[in-house]
């Protein structure tokens, strides 16, 4: 009879989790100061910021796992982090456009929008990456 593995081979570390939610995090305010950057209030639109912010969340919750951005050795190397948290981001941009441009979405995705998205999200998502390679190590 083989071994099985346990439950606690499927738990992703806890320090996958925490990074996790800071992305998700990091993204609404990437949303957030975009839609204030366009005088358009979340709070006072939550229903359209959410629809904003949908198509990148839900690209970036597929794509992430992918291309390995919740793996330990990603986690603890800065220069792992910049090649797997930028090719996630530029996927992630181009996916979550594609999803926007659909009639279930407003705004439609134009490519000034997608060159902005890409170029001021990989600014958030790397800023906040790389604060965690720095300190994962630190913390552990």
């Amino acid at each position: 009879m083989g071994s099985s593995p346990s439950r606690d081979s499927f738990r992703p570390p806890v320090s996958a989790v925490f990074v996790a939610v800071g992305d998700v995090v990091i993204l609404a305010a990437f949303v957030v100061l975009g839609l204030l950057m366009h005088q358009i209030s979340p709070t006072s639109h939550p229903v359209y910021a959410i629809q904003t912010a949908l198509p990148f969340l839900l690209a970036w919750l597929i794509v992430a796992p992918i291309v390995g951005a919740y793996a330990s050795r990603t986690l603890r190397s800065v220069r792992r982090t910049l090649g797997v948290a930028s090719l996630a981001w530029i996927v992630v941009s181009v996916l979550g456009a594609g999803i926007r441009a659909t009639p279930f979405f407003h705004g439609g995705a134009p490519v000034e929008f997608v060159l902005v998205n890409l170029v001021v999200g990989l600014g958030f998502v790397l800023s906040w990456r790389i604060l965690v390679a720095v300190s994962i190590p630190r913390l552990t």
